[in-house]
């Protein structure tokens, strides 16, 4: 995963979004040991959505303090042979949330999000609703 410094607008070079919630999780990975099995699951993500941008956001319930995650999923318009990539190039999904009930840490969830969307991704039914099912705004 590829992390430069923090902007205000997303980065559309990489599959999934350069978002400050995608660089929690891949520092909460890296200081856990899990950095290199945070790579594969998004290089088996990004090689089975060739043209699919996937963006994360985190947070937490204000009732219960779970965390939670969002995804958003970014479809080109047309092809995308420019250098300057820009949010006008794509179709936005609905935000797709998902919350758990255990109380652990935000980018925690958001690693273990990403993990069980890397696993047999051709029955995966959380890989079909984040980049294969939801619906266009």
């Amino acid at each position: 995963m590829h992390i430069q410094s923090i902007n205000n607008k997303p980065q559309f070079k990489a599959k999934f979004l350069d978002t400050y919630a995608i660089r929690k999780v891949a520092e909460w990975a890296n200081e856990h040991g899990k950095y290199k099995e945070l790579n594969e699951a998004r290089k088996r993500i990004e090689s089975n959505a060739v043209n699919i941008r996937l963006e994360l956001t985190l947070g937490t319930n204000l009732e219960n303090n779970c965390p939670i995650a969002i995804f958003r999923r970014y479809t080109p318009k047309y092809e995308l042979n420019k250098e300057n990539i820009t949010e006008e190039d794509f179709t936005i999904s609905y935000p797709l949330t998902y919350q758990t009930k255990r109380m652990i840490n935000p980018y925690e969830y958001g690693f273990t999000r990403i993990m069980q969307m890397s696993h047999y991704i051709p029955d995966n039914k959380l890989y079909r609703e984040i980049v294969i099912g939801p619906q266009k705004i």
